[in-house]
């Protein structure tokens, strides 16, 4: 039961947190998205974002920020009410970090890789720029390892949240 959980939780949580960056990612500007996200050598060709394109990535930000913190604590509160109203540490850690980590993963693999990296659809190209500076999967896998980290981190303050509601 608690693995079944896991792994639904865990496929629904990536695929809703990644269908939304897809989403935010063909309909707005990847100055609006993508900015943070690119490397240097991207951001070096390019003028900084405008405070119009920042105020509009926080207020892309904000439901998808709550949806990434939430869904774990909901996911975790239905798995600890499963388990007859207390769930050990452990059980809500793992919980929280497979979902936070696969969503991850999907974000590497097909965001990052698949979408921006190989194919490199007009939607993902900042003016200014070519389809070629997108192509080092180097950089992306950097970024999600270093995140990785910190998604680790969250996950032990998210589990630790869960034991004591």
């Amino acid at each position: 039961m608690v693995i079944g959980h896991i792994i639904l939780h865990g496929f629904l949580y990536a695929l809703v947190v990644n269908g939304y960056l897809l989403l935010t990612m063909v309909a707005t500007s990847p100055r609006v998205w993508g900015y943070s996200d690119y490397s240097d050598e991207i951001k070096a060709k390019i003028p900084p974002q405008t405070r119009q394109e920042r105020r509009l990535a926080i207020v892309i930000a904000i439901p998808w920020l709550f949806f990434a913190v939430a869904f774990p604590i909901y996911s975790s509160l239905i798995l600890k009410n499963n388990l007859g109203g207390e769930i050990p540490f452990w059980q809500a850690f793992l919980n929280i970090a497979v979902m936070v980590l696969l969503a991850s993963l999907v974000d590497l693999v097909v965001l990052d890789w698949l979408i921006i990296s190989k194919i490199t659809p007009a939607f993902v190209v900042i003016p200014g720029t070519t389809e070629t500076d997108y192509k080092d999967l180097s950089y992306h896998y950097r970024a999600q390892a270093r995140a990785g980290l910190g998604l680790l981190a969250m996950s032990l303050i998210l589990a630790t949240v869960v034991v004591l509601l």
